[in-house]
């Protein structure tokens, strides 16, 4: 007996989703994860705090539309699809998860700051949904399909992964540019009128060491999903834009745009890294593509952020601090780039191939 896409039931290969049933994966994801957002946005911004909120029904309603509606494909197509047995573990995790937050919220309390992104049963949470919202990123992974598709037939890869590379900049939220003053002036103001030998100095140092780090951290964040679409695919032109920008977006509004203005180095960022990519992927090699962007694409977004900042606020940093960290965030994006497209070990075949 066959499935509604041609394979039998009975054949060991797993039914292939359509792009319009991925895209609906997509559709449901993006309300899991919207939800996330929303629960993040009422922690931040001190709305009331327990397991029972408006919140969490956006959430954990989310995840059970997902889990209806990837149930049902499995249901139609006769098993798992293509690319969803990750997901499927995600979906039982997650469900695990959400009763275990439900027992750690009623014995422990409401977590705030930091200590939320830290919970184990947040953890579980964040690491199944990942599983659940990269599903359609697998399933076009495994089509062995034309690798330079069309915006429509790339939508739902580049929107899976668009989510998912959100979620991670959600745990990673303490470390966003797009959240902290670190880099601004006001805080050394404040500093530098505080009494106490040492003690300015010494929380100059670490708000500078913690504007570092979001800078560092956030251009992994941005540019291994980029170079993993690039390393697979040639992408159709406004995928990176849309990527870059969402992320920002997103991040952003977790506390209300406070530094909204930033968010125009998410989009340049995104505009450059599309540029390259449709320029070099027509006559480069995979590597060259790939250790450019990954160079190039922190530059951008990086003395943007601190133009932004010079244009809009004020840059509390030292010409040094800024130009190093942003060369700093170029050498690792380039590492990434180098660490995807080393050669594998090569095998020797005669005795002379070692001379």
């Amino acid at each position: 007996m066959a499935t509604s896409t041609g394979v039998p039931r009975s054949s060991g290969v797993r039914p292939r989703l359509s792009d319009r049933e991925n895209l609906l994966t997509v559709a449901f994801s993006a309300w899991l994860i919207l939800g996330l957002f929303i629960d993040g946005w009422a922690h931040n911004n001190a709305k009331p705090e327990s397991f029972f909120t408006p919140w969490h029904a956006i959430f954990y309603s989310g995840f059970g539309a997902t889990a209806g509606w990837m149930w049902s494909r499995r249901q139609r197509h006769g098993g798992v699809p293509e690319g969803y047995g990750l997901g499927f573990a995600g979906l039982a995790l997650f469900a695990a998860g959400g009763v275990a937050d439900m027992a750690w919220h009623l014995a422990f309390g409401v977590e705030v700051g930091v200590e939320a992104l830290l919970s184990p049963t947040h953890l579980l949470l964040f690491a199944s949904g990942l599983l659940i919202v990269s599903s359609p990123l697998r399933a076009a992974w495994s089509d062995a399909g034309d690798p330079s598709p069309s915006l429509r037939r790339f939508l739902p890869a580049l929107l899976s992964t668009t989510i998912a590379t959100a979620t991670v900049a959600f745990f990673l939220m303490q470390f966003s540019p797009f959240l902290t003053n670190a880099m601004t002036d006001s805080p050394y103001r404040f500093l530098a009128d505080r009494p106490g030998p040492g003690l300015g100095g010494w929380l100059t140092d670490e708000l500078q060491l913690e504007g570092f780090a979001a800078i560092l951290i956030t251009t992994l964040v941005l540019v291994a999903p980029t170079l993993m679409l690039l390393r697979r695919w040639r992408v159709p032109p406004g995928s990176l834009t849309l990527l870059f920008s969402v992320v920002a977006v997103l991040v952003s509004a977790l506390e209300g745009f406070p530094w909204a203005m930033t968010m125009l180095a998410g989009l340049a960022g995104g505009v450059v890294a599309d540029a390259l990519a449709q320029r070099l992927q027509l006559s480069a090699s995979p590597a060259v593509v790939l250790r450019t962007v990954g160079f190039v694409v922190p530059l951008a977004t990086w003395l943007t952020y601190f133009g932004v900042l010079g244009a809009f606020y004020t840059v509390g940093w030292s010409v040094e601090l800024w130009a190093g960290i942003t060369v700093m965030a170029a050498l690792a994006g380039l590492a990434l780039g180098v660490l995807m497209t080393l050669p594998p070990t090569p095998t020797r075949s005669s005795p002379e191939a070692s001379t």
